[in-house]
């Protein structure tokens, strides 16, 4: 980026030179700084990921009514010994489509932390165009431990038994291991 900037100090000082010296006019100065503005903001502001304080504000959804992807959903799910890897997309859209299939069963899932009111929830951000239509997904975890040790925005890997009560699906954890943030932690 920095050699970008280099680069168009040394092209305007080369456009100078082959002016011999003349004025530039405010037209021309106002072109280069309106080229110059979004190189200069994306050194300024660099994209990250969404922070739970988003979640916060757009409301987490504890559903995810999926009948036109359910057997996309079932196909991807993977296994890591006696659980199924899962995300909250499938483990809430599988809840509500096949609740059978889900209802005690072993299950690894991957998110960021958010406490708010004395819950402890897992969320993830669903993209189906941009950024700006995201929304957040989350399930609700039940741990026994000390709950202090994670903070919003830390992200985890959660294994536990899934449990449906009042059609709504929780985790009761019986291991949370704080990880790095994953390489792409959208999901679409």
């Amino acid at each position: 980026m920095i050699g970008i900037l280099i680069l168009l100090s040394l092209l305007k000082t080369t456009i100078k030179k082959l002016k011999k010296f003349t004025e530039f006019s405010i037209y021309d100065i106002l072109s280069f700084c309106i080229f110059l503005f979004p190189l200069i903001l994306f050194i300024i502001a660099r994209p990250t990921t969404l922070p739970t304080y988003s979640a916060l504000k757009r409301g987490i959804q504890t559903e995810f009514l999926t009948q036109d992807i359910l057997k996309s959903l079932q196909e991807k799910i993977e296994t890591e010994g006696k659980y199924k890897k899962l995300t909250i997309k499938q483990l809430l859209g599988l809840s509500k489509s096949k609740p059978d299939q889900i209802d005690e069963k072993d299950v690894i899932v991957e998110g960021m932390v958010y406490k708010n009111e004395g819950k402890f929830m897992l969320i993830r951000f669903l993209i189906t165009c941009c950024a700006a239509d995201a929304t957040p997904l989350g399930v609700e975890i039940e741990y026994e431990e000390e709950k202090e040790e994670f903070k919003n925005d830390d992200w985890v890997k959660v294994r536990g038994k899934a449990k449906i009560e009042n059609d709504k699906v929780k985790i009761i954890a019986e291991e949370i291991i704080k990880i790095e943030p994953l390489s792409d932690p959208y999901l679409y």
